[in-house]
């Protein structure tokens, strides 16, 4: 592929693109974080293509390429199977159409707060033991809980009117275990 012209201006779909050919070195060792975060910026105030070469330059021909990348496949199934633990998944995480949760005596926070969906409907199957899930969604988004078998324990969706956006499916048993879906609260110092 020719390489862009240096003193064309960047568009919106080419930073973002640049921004996850960054994320890609950094998580391959090759930058730390504050030099993502520095490049990152970096790549936000540039005006054109001759502005942000020099941040690529020090990294892998492939890195480097300027080129608005292709749609990236749904991610497959994530399967969640701690032990005696406290595991959260937040941040900017990409969300399959389908998640297991199976947790033995522990704590799982799944944050869809900035998530990015792949999918309109997410089906999280749950095998809740002795075990605790909270699930955060951001607005517009909403739970239906109708596919969950309780055998002790608790289920609490406070998030289940529909309004557009993506739809979390639960599905599985909860057993002695407590189930709960909710939006962001409030309150700055709630919020979590």
């Amino acid at each position: 592929m020719p390489e862009p012209d240096p003193n064309v201006r960047l568009s919106n779909a080419e930073r973002e693109a640049l921004i996850a050919r960054l994320q890609a070195a950094t998580e391959e060792g090759r930058l730390d974080l504050n030099e993502f975060a520095d490049r990152s910026r970096e790549v936000y105030e540039a005006r054109t293509f001759a502005d942000v070469e020099r941040l690529l330059a020090d990294l892998p021909a492939e890195d480097r390429a300027l080129a608005v990348p292709r749609a990236a496949a749904a991610p497959a199934d994530m399967a969640l199977e701690p032990a005696y633990t406290h595991l959260k998944r937040q941040g900017a995480w990409t969300v399959p159409g389908r998640i297991v949760v199976n947790p033995k005596y522990s704590r799982v926070t799944l944050d869809f707060r900035t998530a990015e969906f792949t999918t309109r409907d997410v089906e999280i199957a749950v095998n809740l033991e002795y075990s605790g899930l909270r699930i955060i969604l951001p607005k517009g988004a909403h739970a239906v809980d109708d596919g969950v078998t309780l055998e002790g324990g608790q289920v609490l969706n406070r998030a289940f009117t529909p309004s557009g956006g993506p739809r979390i499916r639960l599905t599985g048993r909860v057993l002695y275990s407590r189930l709960k879906v909710r939006y962001e609260r409030r309150f700055l110092w709630w919020r979590g």
